[in-house]
């Protein structure tokens, strides 16, 4: 669980860096000014934007750089299903080849949990027709097609389980419904995850929750997610003088980020050399900077005015919390079914 271990590590360091504003550094810094803390977009005329520079600023900066945005989501925890409710085997529904007319299935099989779900669970009359289904269809291998207010399914019973199938747009989801907790297979993750209060959940190693959300699953943590976008930010044209725009200094002064002009623009400096040294560029629409030192580290948080941040080491790396690579343990089943419990009793909840 490296990863998992990485990700707590890099936002419980934002956690930090965000509690400890204005600890670090010393003061705000003004024009050419060496302060610490926390540093404020639009500080500082701009002097000779695209001028010769002291060091390594001025001239133009080539190539881009990739980013990792990250950003706090906030969601309600779900009850987690006990092991005993937890699906983990190797069953599957029997897909239909054909429709309730007759007719040949054309759309494709869903590949990423279905967001079409919440318009399931929320239709009460259709919630209330699978529960009176689940007495009256009881058939083994057959499929009972409906059409009730807006929803199109199929029932299938394997005379274990009792499988729904949804037909939305050009693609379709089969769901089984097991220790109140509709369930859906994960064919890419290889992986079983439930609905809960709007979102698809799985049980992960160790008993960690993961929420998918944002095309990618995510560890629970502290109330909610750290999402997280990569993008590859073009470098600016030209680049200020080193002392114009308003800056921040690491507590051990090795380190100086410049934020720039009214489009927010972050550079980072090295002030080992004299004068300082061009690093790089952290991006742009940024609001403020924090610097932190813990075990001989320099990290840099970079808050932008869309509410996401990024963090990055020393040398302006951006850091990934790697967390949207966890991958399953189990290794995919078969198709066929092998021995499975007996079919729930229970009426479909959330």
């Amino acid at each position: 669980m490296k990863r998992q271990a990485l990700s707590a590590l890099l936002v419980a360091a934002a956690a930090a860096l965000l509690a400890g504003a204005g600890r670090e550094g010393g003061g705000e810094g003004g024009r050419g000014g060496g302060g610490g803390g926390i540093i404020r977009a639009g500080g500082g005329a701009s002097r000779g934007g695209g001028a010769a520079a002291h060091g390594g600023g001025g001239g133009r900066s080539r190539g881009s750089t990739p980013i990792y945005r990250q950003q706090r989501v906030a969601i309600p925890r779900a009850s987690m299903p006990s092991p005993e409710n937890t699906v983990r085997d190797q069953a599957r529904p029997v897909i239909p080849r054909r429709n309730e007319s007759g007719a040949p299935i054309t759309e494709r099989r869903s590949a990423v949990p279905p967001s079409h779900h919440a318009a399931v669970v929320r239709n009460e009359a259709v919630v209330r027709g699978i529960q009176a289904q689940q007495r009256t269809e009881v058939v083994p291998n057959r499929y009972y097609w409906h059409n009730d207010h807006g929803v199109r399914y199929s029932h299938y019973y394997d005379g274990r389980y009792h499988w729904y199938g949804f037909y939305h747009g050009p693609t379709f989801y089969w769901t089984r419904y097991y220790g109140s907790r509709w369930w859906w297979y994960d064919p890419l993750r290889l992986r079983w995850v439930f609905w809960w209060d709007g979102f698809w959940w799985w049980p992960g190693p160790g008993g960690v929750p993961y929420v998918y959300i944002d095309n990618d699953y995510y560890p629970y943590e502290d109330n909610g997610v750290t999402v997280e976008h990569v993008t590859e930010q073009p470098a600016p044209s030209s680049m200020p003088e080193p002392g114009s725009g308003t800056t921040v200094t690491s507590p051990d002064g090795k380190r100086m980020v410049q934020i720039f002009g009214a489009e927010g623009q972050a550079f980072l400096y090295d002030k080992t050399a004299d004068p300082p040294a061009f690093l790089k560029y952290l991006g742009q629409g940024v609001s403020q900077v924090r610097f932190s030192a813990s075990g001989g580290a320099t990290r840099i948080l970079v808050e932008y005015k869309d509410n996401t941040f990024a963090l990055f080491d020393q040398d302006g790396d951006s850091q990934s919390t790697a967390v949207k690579t966890e991958e399953s343990t189990t290794p995919a089943p078969p198709e066929t079914p092998e021995s499975i419990p007996p079919p729930p009793t229970s009426a479909p909840g959330q």
